[in-house]
């Protein structure tokens, strides 16, 4: 569920196409992590931070990939 949700974030911030957001949306998630291991009684294994930036990046470089081969087609 964290990954799915962090790769929609990724679309999201590709959408935007400005690169503060898509540098902002990464420090969000991590900005995130960090309130939850704060709060929390037990903290979050590590590992849940990376598979959500890694779903960002996958959402983010997907969306870019996506929209490079869509640009080409029109071209052609």
């Amino acid at each position: 569920m964290i990954f799915v949700t962090a790769t929609i974030i990724g679309i999201a911030a590709g959408l935007q196409r400005s690169a503060i957001v898509s540098i902002l949306g990464a420090a969000l998630v991590s900005i995130a992590f960090m309130a939850a291991v704060a709060i929390s009684m037990v903290p979050p294994p590590l590992t849940t931070l990376f598979i959500a930036l890694g779903g960002y990046n996958l959402g983010f470089i997907g969306y870019l990939i996506t929209l490079d081969l869509l640009e080409y087609r029109r071209r052609a």
